[in-house]
């Protein structure tokens, strides 16, 4: 009877040691697997191995970066480890590499270990188990009869002509820009056939004066687009009347061109008066009463009239200090006769 007791007790504590000893085992498993995607192939082929490591969740994997040159096997990449859940509560981490070989035979991978760490900060190291790969002739054994050599492959020539298209096209741009670029830099309009104003200078001024008083700006505040516009008038005036340059001039570099123009030395100060008061407005963000600045087109206007040159008529008279009246009478009567 006591014999039996002792069978059972050394039982009991087997099955409690069992249970016990379960849960470590459990706790610490790791299971790695390196899967190729295929067992057999020729010389050059790629391979992809598959690492796989099943773990506690918490845990972290640690693998190594191969050379290129692992054993007779040559790394052609690597990718990232990854790592998911399982359904039972564990983690795998995923890796996968690909190879290559160039001798015939069957060669294993060589030894692989990589680092573990748990969730308390301990480290362990696993290996991966090895695996063998087999490199096969590409021909058969019994395949001995000679081929011919395949045809030259034929060689698809691409037109030329989209080639030649587009060098004209790029040589008639660039002949395009550059005639634009001498017209500009000669202060040339662009193009062939520019269309011909036949009013002088005098009456194109007086025109323009007039557009920029039919567009309201000083009603609506702006005093710095209306005074440019209206001393550009001027300066445009100069220009085509009395061939002065006098764009992209400052105020103080006109002095010495009005001053050696054919104009008068009164109109020449009226001139630069009215430039220089353009200038405070212009540049000086100095805003006047509308009263002020409406009276500048009228005196642009009045300066362009005194400098406009006049017609024979008018000189005639200009000149004789009494122009005798029955004289001009009978030659108009007499002009009217004919």
């Amino acid at each position: 009877m006591s014999n039996r007791y002792l069978i059972l007790l050394s039982l009991l504590l087997l099955t409690l040691l069992a249970c016990s000893a379960a849960p470590v085992l459990a706790a610490g498993g790791i299971e790695v697997t390196l899967t190729p995607d295929r067992e057999e192939l020729t010389v050059g082929d790629l391979v992809q191995l598959t690492l796989e490591v099943t773990h506690p969740a918490g845990y972290q994997v640690i693998l190594p970066k191969l050379e290129q040159a692992w054993g007779p096997f040559e790394v052609r990449s690597q990718s990232q480890a990854t790592t998911m859940a399982n359904d039972d509560g564990t983690e795998t981490t995923r890796q996968t590499i690909q190879v290559t070989l160039f001798d015939l035979g069957e060669f294993e991978t060589p030894e692989l270990s990589f680092g573990v760490s748990d969730g308390a900060g301990q480290m362990s190291e696993e290996k991966v188990p090895s695996i063998s790969l087999a490199v096969v002739p590409t021909l058969a054994e019994d395949d001995n009869d000679l081929r011919d050599i395949k045809p030259q492959a034929a060689l698809t020539v691409p037109p030329i002509w989209p080639w030649i298209a587009g060098g004209a096209l790029l040589v008639a741009v660039a002949a395009v820009g550059g005639w634009w670029a001498y017209r500009h830099r000669q202060g040339k309009p662009f193009g062939l056939a520019p269309a011909v104003d036949n009013r002088p200078a005098w009456q194109v001024a007086f025109d323009t004066l007039d557009a920029i008083e039919g567009m309201d700006l000083l009603a609506r505040g702006r005093f710095k687009e209306y005074y440019t516009l209206v001393t550009d008038t001027l300066r445009a005036y100069l220009e085509n009347q009395f061939g002065l340059r006098v764009f992209d001039r400052t105020t103080s570099e006109l002095k010495d061109i009005l001053r050696g123009s054919d104009l008068a030395p009164e109109h020449s100060r009226r001139f630069l008066d009215l430039f220089a008061e353009s200038d405070l407005v212009k540049f000086a963000k100095f805003v006047p009463d509308l009263k002020t600045a409406g009276r500048l087109a009228e005196e642009a206007r009045e300066l362009v009239a005194l400098t406009r040159p006049k017609p024979e008529l008018e000189t005639f008279f200009e000149e004789s200090e009494q122009p005798p009246a029955s004289k001009v009478t009978r030659q108009l009567s007499y002009q009217s006769g004919q």
